[in-house]
């Protein structure tokens, strides 16, 4: 769930809706300096299906402990690593290049919690350890599956660029999954949470670009250089606005989340250079 303070209200965006919405930016990806991804529809499936476990939660949302709708980055290590299993488990259900790609991206996330927690108890190191382990399993197993080498060092599940044509592809996908995932939280969320976009590819084998993005209000967002077909891009993706509030209890907020109707939340993305 992400949580847009909105003055006197809360907008609640499901991570699910907030991971279709990368979807449909990735679905646009293309120009005469950024290659498309390929396979096309795999690539595409696994980044608006990134978040799919995420209905675990979102749709029966929790509190976090000061009595506010939990917030994607203050999930809990056991929550986190039910929901990133389970939306590996739904990725593989569309396909190995699918899976492939979103157990990478939640083992990138697991390992972000690692690099950055502060004094973790030894039960949330020993969850994400565990987890690590049974999607490194899984990566093996759908690396031969799709015909990767399992021969070469790996990196968070990845080798170094020129390993291999296929695995050049495999990462330069997997950027554009980060990349579409980042703009797509921030919009999201409303906040300027990535100032620049480092490592997507303008095609596979090249160093990475940098993408510099701007938010000059919390729901538009420019990049420079535009890795998009077209120069300007509206969207809209469903929100509940609730009250800014304490909730006493757990089935009062579930309550009021339930009949609260969804609404549009309106988000632009633009080309910084575009007049």
């Amino acid at each position: 769930m992400i949580r847009r303070d909105a003055q006197s209200h809360f907008l609640l965006t499901t991570q699910h809706d907030h991971a279709l919405l990368a979807g449909e930016l990735a679905r646009r990806l293309g120009n005469s300096e950024f290659k498309p991804p390929d396979p096309h529809l795999a690539t595409l499936e696994a980044i608006a299906h990134h978040d799919c476990g995420w209905p675990l939660h979102d749709d029966h949302p929790t509190l976090n402990p000061a009595g506010l709708p939990l917030h994607v980055f203050e999930a809990p290590v056991p929550l986190a690593t039910q929901v990133w299993s389970a939306s590996v488990a739904g990725a593989m259900n569309l396909g190995d290049y699918q899976g492939l790609l979103v157990s990478l991206h939640t083992f990138a996330l697991s390992s972000m919690f690692l690099a950055n927690a502060k004094s973790p108890s030894r039960p949330d190191l020993f969850e994400m350890n565990k987890f690590q382990h049974r999607q490194s399993e899984i990566q093996e197993d759908l690396r031969k599956r799709i015909g990767l080498r399992t021969d070469v060092p790996l990196q968070l599940g990845l080798p170094k660029t020129g390993a291999s044509p296929a695995d050049d592809q495999l990462i330069f996908n997997f950027r554009l999954l980060t990349a579409m995932d980042r703009i797509s939280l921030a919009l999201c969320c409303g906040k300027h949470l990535f100032p620049t976009l480092d490592d997507v590819r303008g095609q596979p084998g090249q160093p990475p670009t940098r993408i510099t993005a701007q938010m000059p209000d919390p729901s538009t967002m420019t990049l420079d250089p535009w890795p998009f077909d077209e120069p300007a891009m509206t969207f809209q993706v469903p929100a509940k606005r609730i009250p800014k509030e304490t909730f006493a209890t757990l089935d009062e907020f579930q309550r009021i989340y339930r009949e609260t109707p969804a609404q549009p939340l309106t988000l632009h993305v633009r080309c910084a250079t575009a007049q």
